[in-house]
């Protein structure tokens, strides 16, 4: 009743004031809507954005030095496995002997080949985190920019609850200067006014803390964020299955399996033999020397077949980790469109229905508060309901972004929803 009382006593002069322009003033809200067009165009500036973040990154720049060091490891692996020897004797005794001589060790198994097939796959295995890096800062990088503009339309919501309670409060103020209510009136009234200072603060510092997670993630300090595009592609009907093939994290852990397969058979053909064959010719006083030499190894205390064994065990071991992440990323892909799905119905309804019912509620409030057909108490509930459907349709928004980019990352699409092509596609060269 002494709220009751009080909110009375302002409505004569708030009756004059448009209610809904003093509620949010500076509320300003972000759109978002569904598209069925088949490709997503990101604005330029958000493009420039993550690439800028990208060049920033030591991450990014930590995957681009393994890259360049498996491709020298690739160059390096083209090369013989053998160089030539050469050998040159000469002795003075009664009889001068001097000769000169060439071995050279044949790669009769081809373990130049496998050597080279191991480094080709850990370029791809390189290329691929590469690529699996760059997602992953992207990511995060839009993740801390969704929760950062959330947090900025929280606080915009609770500035325009502060200022509605700071003009109710003014009007108590002079009511009471009037003598029309009593100084416990006013102070309750304060005591309301606080709470929305106190609320209007703690959004302050989670915006604040937003906008540290975001340089945090991006690496950046500016003075304007790029926007969110407004518009996103609706998700498909049924995750396919061939978009985990697209998947970095996948990329990587077929290229460590082929490259564990590719060691095994480099062990294999450890165990075979290089012969070593040599050529000498010189001269022995006044006789020429011509010889001819032949060297095969004798596998006979060490015939390498143990480490043949543990790379093909290794090779097992890293084909069920394959096989477990895939599952795991199945699981991932077919769970994140779900949640994707069900926020983008959630919102669509808002946007049909919720949004236009919620104006109409506007409206109608503003001419019942007018006309003075709606008391104080009844206004002021009537406002916090239509803060509470703002809060949680700006909290909806954010769930959908943050479900548009967990479909993002589970299914393997950032860049090319960015709309940009992985450096090192453009500048490698071709792996055998």
């Amino acid at each position: 009743m002494l709220l009751k009382r009080v909110f009375c006593a302002g409505i004569c002069v708030c009756l004059t004031l448009p209610a809904w322009a003093a509620l949010s003033p500076n509320y300003n809200e972000t759109p978002l809507s569904f598209s069925d067009k088949a490709v997503q165009k990101v604005d330029p500036s958000l493009r420039g954005f993550i690439q800028q973040v990208w060049s920033e990154s030591p991450a990014v720049r930590s995957a681009h030095a393994s890259l360049d060091a498996a491709r020298s490891q690739s160059a390096g692996a083209d090369k013989p496995l053998h160089n030539p020897v050469l050998e040159f004797e000469t002795e003075r005794t009664d009889i001068n002997t001097t000769t000169v001589g060439f071995t050279q060790t044949l790669d009769w198994s081809d373990k130049q080949g496998a050597l080279s097939h191991v480094a080709n796959q850990e370029v791809r295995a390189a290329q691929a985190n590469l690529q699996e890096v760059r997602q992953q800062i992207a990511l995060e990088a839009l993740d801390a920019m969704v929760r950062y503009y959330t947090a900025k339309e929280m606080q915009s919501l609770a500035l325009g609850r502060s200022q509605l309670m700071k003009g109710f409060i003014d009007t108590v103020k002079q009511r009471h200067a009037a003598g029309d209510i009593e100084t416990l009136d006013v102070t309750f009234a304060q005591i309301a006014y606080s709470e929305a200072l106190m609320a209007q603060a703690t959004s302050e510092g989670e915006l604040a803390a937003a906008e540290a997670a975001l340089q945090s993630a991006s690496g950046l300090v500016m003075t304007q964020w790029p926007s969110l595009p407004a518009e996103l592609v609706s998700p498909p009907e049924h995750a396919d299955a061939i978009l985990l093939d697209s998947l970095p994290q996948l990329a990587v852990l077929r290229s460590r399996v082929d490259a564990a397969k590719a060691r095994g058979e480099l062990a294999a053909r450890e165990g075979r033999i290089d012969p070593t064959i040599g050529v000498r010719f010189g001269r022995e006083d006044s006789e020429s020397l011509l010889g001819l030499s032949l060297e095969i190894p004798l596998f006979v205390r060490n015939n390498y077949s143990s480490a043949a064994k543990a790379a093909n065990y290794e090779a097992i071991a890293e084909e069920q980790v394959y096989l477990h992440a895939y599952q795991r990323a199945k699981a991932q892909l077919e769970g994140s469109l779900g949640r994707f799905e069900n926020s983008r119905r959630a919102w669509q309804a808002w946007l049909i229905t919720g949004q236009q019912a919620h104006r109409d509620q506007i409206v109608l409030l503003d001419q019942l508060w007018r006309t003075g057909e709606l008391g104080a108490t009844d206004f002021l509930i009537q406002a916090k309901q239509h803060i509470d459907t703002q809060i949680a349709a700006t909290t909806l928004k954010g769930e959908v972004w943050q479900a548009a980019i967990a479909w993002l990352a589970a299914s393997g699409q950032v860049e090319s929803w960015l709309g940009v092509i992985a450096d090192e596609q453009m500048n490698s060269g071709a792996v055998k």
